[in-house]
């Protein structure tokens, strides 16, 4: 998990908190002390503890997630990134309520998108994730979920961008061309961007699995990039990082459109938490503004290919 801050609650856990960690760790309530919030993260209410001199972090589910994500989803996929080596904190989920207990790793520092090494390590664990052959009963379609959180949405939230329309109009014209030259789905983390990404010195885990799922490879890609300050020539390289080559003229317009893809998703997603009372501050600009570009960008591409 994203390191703490160095304050502490102002009230006790609750009951049934204290309870999930006793039982899951096998300690009394006495031997669980010294909480603080976590403040990175945008989906989630996260907190640090120590339990027995060891730290943890305690994971409760955000303010209307229980309507897009899929809390036993999720459970399978950590279990799934515990196997292959990519999340080495994860403890424990409750696949019905949603809360969860992981390590918490000391020493940690944030992932740069301009450190090379970080993101050649990124892309390496994206290829071993697509690559592993695990096959989840469940499913990430960015289309449908930004469709069913389009649902969820009110008037007064669409109205706010004035392009609103225009950048859901291209992304609708965008989905059947891509649709079309798609590949069988893999699973993939569908939430990779640097916050779910611990570093420790040379070593990284993926945290935070619960939008997890078969999905199409260039969610994780498009994800990656529309949540990072790149401009259009640095994405081309995380690109060419993934694919150990430059990609094809198909592939590079594939990808680009899942940039769009993406952006636009959480960006509605944004929209929709503000509509919940739990805004997610500039990141939904940052989202609006890559949905408008790369979606214009991929449209472009179609007729060079």
């Amino acid at each position: 998990m994203p390191q703490t801050t160095t304050s502490t609650f102002v009230h006790p856990i609750d009951s049934e908190t204290l309870g999930n960690i006793c039982s899951t760790l096998g300690c009394a309530p006495q031997d669980v002390t010294e909480f603080s919030p976590i403040d990175e993260g945008l989906t989630n209410d996260s907190f640090r503890f120590v339990a027995k001199g060891k730290p943890y972090v305690y994971r409760r589910p955000g303010a209307g997630t229980e309507k897009i994500i899929s809390r036993e989803g999720e459970a399978f996929a950590q279990g799934i990134a515990a196997e292959l080596g990519l999340d080495r904190t994860f403890i424990y989920e409750d696949p019905q309520r949603g809360w969860k207990i992981s390590h918490f790793v000391e020493g940690c520092v944030p992932f740069d998108y301009h450190n090379p090494a970080h993101v050649a390590y990124a892309m390496e664990m994206a290829r071993k994730l697509h690559s592993c052959g695990v096959t989840s009963k469940w499913s990430f379609d960015v289309f449908e979920n930004t469709r069913g959180i389009l649902e969820l949405l009110n008037d007064e939230e669409r109205a706010r961008y004035d392009d609103f329309e225009r950048i859901r109009a291209r992304i609708d014209r965008l989905e059947g061309r891509v649709r079309a030259t798609s590949g069988a789905p893999v699973l993939c983390h569908n939430d990779f961007y640097d916050p779910n990404f611990l570093v420790k010195g040379t070593d990284i885990s993926l945290i935070d699995w619960e939008y997890a799922g078969m999905s199409d490879y260039a969610s994780d890609l498009g994800t990656f990039i529309c949540c990072s300050d790149y401009s259009y020539e640095g994405s081309l390289g995380v690109l060419r990082q993934y694919f150990q080559r430059e990609p094809t003229g198909e592939e590079l317009f594939h990808c680009i459109s899942y940039v769009a893809f993406a952006a636009w998703y959480w960006f509605v997603w944004a929209l929709y938490k503000d509509q919940c009372g739990d805004p997610v501050g500039d990141w939904q600009n940052l989202w609006h503004r890559c949905a408008s570009e790369y979606g214009r960008r991929a449209a472009q591409l179609v007729h060079e290919i």
